[in-house]
């Protein structure tokens, strides 16, 4: 009986170190993935104040445009029965339909 106590602590033990070593992983994955969030959040401050350079209508007069930051949304798997419902259907992003040149814009007569 007490070898059988002695045989079920060491796998108890065994266990107990690698789910140590799992919880180490996810740890560490966890910091590359906010170093990797606040590198991609400074790259997009970056390329936000260059693109708000730039007018989309040149008659309003209303200077740089200012774009929000968000996060991106993130990743859910899908079912694994195969069946799509809305909730794991992708969006199309909205995107603006171009805006006609005007004419004090030289020779250019479309965008």
């Amino acid at each position: 009986a007490s070898q059988e106590q002695t045989s079920g602590i060491e796998q108890i033990n065994q266990a107990i170190t690698q789910m140590d070593q799992v919880t180490q992983q996810n740890a560490a994955l966890v910091e590359e993935a906010a170093a990797a969030a606040a590198s991609l959040q400074e790259q997009a401050g970056g390329l936000l104040q260059i693109v708000s350079t730039f007018k989309l209508d040149a008659d309003d007069g209303a200077g740089p445009v200012q774009v929000p930051v968000r996060p991106a949304p993130v990743a859910v798997a899908a079912p694994k029965t195969g069946a799509t419902t809305a909730a794991t259907k992708p969006r199309p992003k909205e995107v603006p339909a171009p805006k006609a040149a005007t004419a004090s814009d030289g020779d250019w007569t479309e965008f």
